[in-house]
């Protein structure tokens, strides 16, 4: 079985009835929301999605969507990383959808992260820069602040957020204290965002191939 259809299978099984449910991004996500509609329990629950595309994905396959203004708390929100640490801490973004995402995950009692085992590296971000969704107007002057961080940022080119904003990519020209850096990231006017998911309770659940690990 494909990995990423391993572990999104695996991620049915924190589901209950009356559930909402937060809908991730990106393609292990996308195999959940296939599965959860595919399952006895696409009725019984209602999903809370990251991003427009997922959104667009769940109704396809009969699970009913509500906004999240709609809700007081997400029970559970299902997702997945781009990179996931030995701390649990998170890299995202990769899909440009990490405003959503963070702020799914912040409604949530329970967080649930789906990844490959190739995603788990020794502390993120290892081999992808970070994300840094920023304001259009006046992000040239944004991103000159994020550069006197200590970052190298690159406009991801051609690419729009279902917010309507952009994204710089920015890597660590050395390595530094994240909490501080993604504090000092999202105090510059014009900043969104990070991809930075830092600290919180959450289980990440990693597939090898042939079995699935919980990771707490």
């Amino acid at each position: 079985m494909d990995k990423k259809e391993q572990v999104a299978r695996a991620a049915l099984g924190y589901i209950s009835s009356g559930n909402v449910v937060g809908l991730g991004s990106g393609t292990t996500a996308s195999h959940f929301i296939k599965l959860l509609g595919e399952s006895s329990l696409r009725d019984e629950v209602v999903g809370v999605a990251t991003s427009i595309s997922s959104d667009k994905l769940a109704r396809e396959v009969g699970i009913k969507t509500v906004d999240i203004d709609s809700i007081e708390w997400i029970d559970i929100t299902v997702d997945g990383a781009d990179e996931v640490d030995k701390e649990l801490n998170i890299l995202k973004g990769g899909g440009g959808q990490l405003t959503r995402e963070k702020k799914v995950r912040n409604k949530s009692k329970n967080y649930l992260i789906i990844v490959s085992d190739e995603k788990i590296v020794e502390a993120i971000p290892e081999r992808l820069p970070i994300p840094v969704e920023v304001l259009p107007f006046g992000n040239r002057t944004t991103v000159k602040e994020m550069e006197s961080l200590g970052l190298k940022c690159k406009l991801r080119e051609g690419f729009v957020t279902d917010n309507g904003n952009i994204i710089y990519d920015c890597k660590m020209e050395e390595r530094s204290d994240l909490n501080k850096l993604d504090q000092q990231i999202k105090l510059i006017t014009g900043v969104i965002e990070t991809g930075l998911f830092l600290g919180g309770r959450k289980v990440v659940l990693v597939s090898d191939g042939i079995e699935v690990k919980a990771l707490k």
